[in-house]
């Protein structure tokens, strides 16, 4: 009897150890931290985000809790979010990597409508020491690190109220855009009047006919309501930048070690789920908008693509980004 006893008394301090030591190993405090994101709800934004967060609590034993907010709840737009990111009122904030050139400005080439032809141009530019370079640069000089980049989102393409077909068909239609010079400036190339209104109040915009149309991810279109207001889809792929997360770099650098690989594991983790989560969510959604009367077009874009190119060779020459970067990525695919 006695001997049973003194075995589970061995079992229980065992086990006692183990935890204390696996607790030691993340860090052992409670950590509560805030994510921002600009994304609606229902959309797969939202739910990457949802699941990252619940990846790094189940990974850190509860101890690491991270909130999210989305829908531009702790900032109307990602300017605003990225400021308060810099200034540390809150530690994550997901979304497009383009807008990272407010960090560092050669993120504007993501930003390029139709420069990248396909996702695999984009892995490829990611995999290149120029991108890598750019990530450094970020931390160095704006304390910010991106701590997931695989978040790869459907293409984006142009809805209006009415067909688009040709750049004749453009012509004084009015788009929203976001408060990016590249996005600005080309669409007004290409004949657009461009209308800078932030994502969360775009399909208000849409609706109540501040403007005729915008451009969004595929995989966006149907958790923003867009469909509704700009019934017609047409199948430009202009941009296919990657989601991302980042962190506030002090913040990042006060963690437990456990609780920085817990991170990025997560990050990682959850950019896999997302990609395929905006595909599989695609399909049936896609099902959904064809219900609804949404007209799917494919179009020719290649004059499109030859009026974007100018366009971008006038930002290379008024410094947008590094030289010859534009004629590298072009050349590389």
């Amino acid at each position: 009897m006695i001997m049973k006893e003194m075995k589970g008394l061995v079992l229980i301090l065992i086990f006692i150890f183990t935890l204390t030591m696996f607790s030691t190993a993340l860090g052992a405090e409670k950590v509560t931290w805030k994510l921002a994101g600009v994304h609606a709800v229902t959309t797969p934004e939202t739910k990457g985000l949802n699941y990252f967060a619940d990846l790094v609590k189940k990974k850190s034993g509860g101890n690491f809790v991270i909130y999210v907010y989305p829908a531009g709840q702790l900032g109307k737009d990602a300017v605003t979010l990225v400021e308060n990111l810099m200034m540390g009122s809150i530690e994550l904030f997901g979304n497009v990597m383009d807008w990272n050139q407010h960090l560092v400005k050669d993120f504007a080439i993501l930003a390029m409508p139709f420069l990248f032809k396909n996702l695999e141009a984009v892995k490829d530019f990611q995999r290149g020491s120029i991108y890598q370079e750019m990530k450094e640069r970020m931390i160095k000089e704006r304390g910010v690190r991106i701590i997931a980049d695989n978040w790869y989102r459907l293409p984006k393409v142009l809805l209006a109220k009415k067909p688009i077909r040709s750049l004749n068909d453009l012509k004084d239609v009015k788009l929203r855009m976001p408060s990016l010079k590249t996005y600005f400036e080309t669409w007004k190339a290409l004949g657009a009047k461009p209308t800078v209104i932030p994502w969360a109040e775009a399909f208000l915009a849409l609706k109540k006919g501040v403007v005729d149309g915008m451009d969004a991810p595929l995989g966006s279109i149907y958790g923003m309501k867009f469909y509704q207001a700009a019934p017609y889809i047409m199948m430009t792929y202009h941009l296919v930048a990657p989601f991302n997360i980042l962190v506030n770099e002090n913040k990042y650098q006060q963690l437990p070690q456990g609780y920085k690989r817990i991170l990025i594991e997560a990050g990682k983790e959850a950019g896999d789920y997302y990609s395929q989560l905006v595909k599989d969510m695609f399909k049936k959604d896609k099902e959904k908008m064809l219900k609804a009367g949404v007209k799917f077009i494919e179009i020719d874009t290649g004059p499109f693509i030859r009026e974007a190119a100018k366009v971008a060779e006038r930002f290379e020459a008024e410094g947008m980004w590094r030289k010859g970067l534009f004629k590298k990525i072009v050349e590389s695919q």
